[in-house]
């Protein structure tokens, strides 16, 4: 990386996001020249790479990647109606009732940040509160929106179902980094959404991946159903914490699976983070 290179936070947090392995899967990037993520998430690799040549980003979640292009157009607007804002319960209320085809794209937008970020967990579910810390006097910290902006300016935005995406992009020079909804997990999306990643679809993920022209790198949890699909790939083993909780003691450790069709040079790995490859 370049000397005067800045690592991004995405602008929400999301739970079971690549926070703690994206300094490990950024190193395990191979040379290419389109940059895409199918299933993007909120962005923790993507704000923390360099920018490639070209670069896709695409998610289901139409909110999500409203988001995003409202910060690539509008960030200072954004900003501005968010230094407006205040954090309570009625407003909390107020917004998850909103029709959301009744209010502007900004609006929709910082409508999205105000759930997420108030929301127990950044789940998106109920609004949160406790009773071992107090409120935080501002309840949106906007000052990084326009670093985001700068690095989504030549970004394609997308908000497609993950196979359109691999049909459309996929050359000998792309590289996929892939961060589906992990298996019998079912993801609700704060706009209502729900979707069931179930393992229809991750088998039809399989013969995607086993079948393009590019470069691939998979992030799954440890099942042996997805043992078997990915059998004669690159696999190593690691071990994530996972929790809502605060206290590292309360935290649980879950194993995933880095997947990779092309090699990799494990000797930068700590072990006490990556266990093992699996040959």
């Amino acid at each position: 990386m370049t000397n005067n290179f800045k690592m991004l936070k995405p602008p929400i947090p999301r739970l079971g996001g690549k926070s703690r392995l994206r300094k490990k899967i950024i190193s395990m990037l191979p040379e290419h020249k389109c940059y895409a993520a199918p299933f993007f998430g909120v962005g923790w690799v993507f704000f923390g790479k360099q920018q490639s040549k070209v670069e896709v980003i695409n998610d289901i979640d139409g909110e999500l990647m409203n988001l995003f292009k409202m910060i690539k157009y509008h960030a200072e607007e954004i900003d501005r109606v968010m230094f407006y804002e205040v954090s309570s319960r009625d407003r909390f209320n107020q917004y998850k009732r909103a029709d959301i085809e009744n209010l502007t794209e900004i609006q929709r937008a910082v409508r999205y940040i105000y759930i997420i970020s108030q929301s127990f967990a950044s789940k998106g579910g109920c609004y949160g509160y406790g009773t071992n810390t107090r409120p935080s006097p501002q309840i949106y910290n906007t000052e990084f929106l326009v670093d985001l902006k700068k690095r989504l300016r030549n970004t394609y935005i997308e908000n497609l179902d993950y196979k359109v995406i691999f049909k459309k992009y996929d050359r000998e020079w792309t590289f996929f980094f892939c961060d589906p909804p992990y298996l019998d997990t079912d993801i609700k999306f704060s706009s209502g959404c729900k979707i069931n990643f179930d393992k229809e679809e991750h088998i039809k993920l399989s013969n995607i991946l086993k079948n393009i022209k590019g470069k691939f790198l998979l992030t799954i949890n440890d099942h042996p159903f997805i043992r078997e699909l990915y059998e004669g790939f690159n696999v190593i083993e690691t071990k994530v914490n996972y929790s809502v909780a605060k206290k590292s003691s309360s935290r649980k450790r879950y194993r995933e699976l880095i997947i990779t069709n092309y090699d990799v040079d494990y000797g930068n790995f700590n072990s006490e983070e990556y266990l093992s490859k699996v040959v």
